[in-house]
């Protein structure tokens, strides 16, 4: 949320940060449904590992006010998998799985980042993993949720759920600003401090 604790150099870190969890996330998401049968993302260019095609603005914008964001939407034709709205439910986990990943992988990097680097650098460094490890949790969490534009929505065309397009932007705006406030961290929590120390340990998940 925003207050006294949202400085620039708090902002930089988390775009950074979105920037490469969202290309994980979109990613992830992208080869799952390619494997189980729909060659769609690949034609719509998500495999790739650019941000510019796995940024959602919209989302981008929330995790560096708030800490939540989330990756563009990937569209996936469930006629076209091999398990049918199974495999979307499939695409959804393992993207977050892979997020979580990334955040053990990171925290991993935190030691070698303060030994081999100059000291200011390794400071810097170490804070944006630290950082990122974080916000990895989070965002595998937050974007679970069953809403448009988030990679939850899956979970609704599996249920055989359709919305309208423009519904994912109203309710990225209405994402954008519970979190700015304060409401998704609140919502959250819970579930956060049962996660975040198995992927990151008791230290820095608590």
């Amino acid at each position: 949320m925003i207050g006294s604790d949202l400085t620039v150099q708090l902002v930089m870190l988390r775009l950074l940060a979105g920037l490469i969890l969202a290309t994980v996330q979109g990613v992830t998401i992208a080869a799952i449904a390619v494997l189980l049968g729909d060659k769609g993302p690949r034609y719509d260019a998500r495999l790739t590992l650019m941000p510019f095609a796995n940024v959602d603005l919209l989302g981008l914008g929330s995790m560096m006010l708030s800490g939540f964001g989330w990756s563009k939407p990937v569209t996936i034709e469930t006629a076209q998998l091999r398990f049918g709205r199974w495999g979307l439910v499939i695409a959804v986990l393992a993207g977050s799985a892979a997020l979580l990943a990334v955040g053990y992988l990171l925290l991993l990097l935190v030691i070698p980042a303060l030994t081999l680097l100059p000291y200011t650098a390794g400071l810097t460094t170490a804070a944006f993993l630290r950082v990122a490890a974080r916000l990895s949790v989070w965002m595998a969490l937050f974007t679970l949720l069953p809403l448009p534009p988030l990679a939850g929505a899956h979970f609704l065309a599996a249920a055989g759920i359709k919305m309208p397009a423009v519904t994912g932007t109203v309710i990225g705006w209405g994402l954008l600003l519970a979190s700015t406030f304060g409401f998704t961290r609140t919502i959250l929590a819970p579930l956060y401090r049962l996660v975040a120390p198995l992927v990151l340990g008791p230290e820095l998940g608590g």
